[in-house]
């Protein structure tokens, strides 16, 4: 007899908002490269100069070449290099979507403890992404 794998609600609900939220990362970030290596918008970091000085560690980088920091980025979303920039935060904040997303589906399970667990995990991780939560650095 063939074992079978149950995937509950709860997972099911994360892995479709997963699987889209990849998706759509992905083609930002494929489409936010294209338009900054091709150059169709202007970018006050060009990607000759990000090139030229990619053997620096980040601090020496932003000292040399004008490339976004911290949040900076929100403020000219319009340049090349930032929007290449902001589709690379746009997947790497899937996570925080993902579980967002089930917390309804946890509360209509009526599973207390987990539902209080990912609404605890959301604001952390955006704190810390907001940088309230910076952990001494």
């Amino acid at each position: 007899m063939k074992d079978s794998v149950h995937a509950d609600r709860v997972q099911l609900a994360y892995a479709s908002v997963l699987g889209i939220a990849s998706a759509v990362g992905m083609v930002l970030i494929v489409v936010g490269y294209l338009i900054y290596v091709f150059e169709l918008l202007p970018s006050a970091a060009s990607v000759s100069d990000v090139a030229a000085h990619w053997h620096l560690r980040a601090s020496e980088l932003h000292q040399t070449v004008p490339v976004p920091s911290g949040w900076d980025w929100t403020g000219d979303v319009l340049r090349g290099d930032v929007l290449s920039y902001a589709s690379i935060i746009y997947l790497s904040a899937a996570t925080i979507v993902c579980l967002a997303f089930i917390v309804p589906v946890l509360i209509g399970e009526r599973d207390a403890i987990y539902t209080i667990i990912t609404i605890l995990q959301v604001c952390v991780l955006v704190f810390a992404a907001a940088g309230i939560v910076s952990g001494g650095h």
